[in-house]
């Protein structure tokens, strides 16, 4: 049936189609992911130049920021978070590995499915509770007791960011271990 009949019937065409438009919105994700890996390397990067020239304007000349511990706190949590999908997404995390060599490419792929499925529940949890704090938190003009004192929401606002990535690309981990494909999306 062609994808023009398809629709006019109202149906959502093809098969081809929908897997064009899943492998287009996959590429998205992909590369959303891997501009949001980039920017947390560029963050840790800066983090370290500005603690090497904290160390250095301290030692020379006594000058001090009391502000760099803080955003480095900040940033730290933001590099976790931005980073997270594109980490496992590439296949580049903690792995059972000691048990999945024990077991058949098909316990092993059951396993996988499992794991990644109660993962992306868990991860959709903690992303709907995220976004709960950070409403509350913004609708209450909470501010953190430290030197800034920045806005608690920008702050917390990138957990239940980070986790629903994780839940998508944990939703992608289970799709291709059920479809026997190799668990990372990007090159090993």
């Amino acid at each position: 049936m062609p994808a023009a009949a398809g629709a006019a019937a109202g149906g959502f065409g093809t098969v081809e189609t929908m897997r064009d438009t899943l492998n287009r919105t996959a590429r998205w994700f992909d590369l959303l992911n891997r501009a949001l890996a980039a920017i947390a390397c560029a963050v840790f990067v800066s983090i370290a130049l500005l603690i090497c020239a904290e160390i250095v304007t301290r030692a020379t000349i006594d000058v001090s920021n009391p502000w760099l511990v803080e955003i480095s706190e900040i940033a730290l949590l933001y590099i976790t978070f931005l980073a997270a999908a594109w980490v496992l997404g590439n296949d580049r995390h903690v792995a059972l590995d000691l048990l999945l060599s024990r077991l058949g490419a098909r316990s092993a792929a059951y396993l996988h499915v499992v794991l990644s499925l109660a993962a992306a529940l868990a991860c959709l949890v903690v992303a709907w509770f995220g976004i709960l704090t950070a409403i509350d938190q913004y609708q209450n003009e909470i501010r953190e007791p430290t030197i800034m004192a920045p806005l608690t929401w920008w702050i917390t606002a990138v957990v239940p960011f980070g986790f629903t990535l994780l839940c998508i690309q944990f939703l992608r981990r289970a799709v291709r271990a059920a479809a026997g494909l190799p668990l990372a999306v990007g090159p090993r």
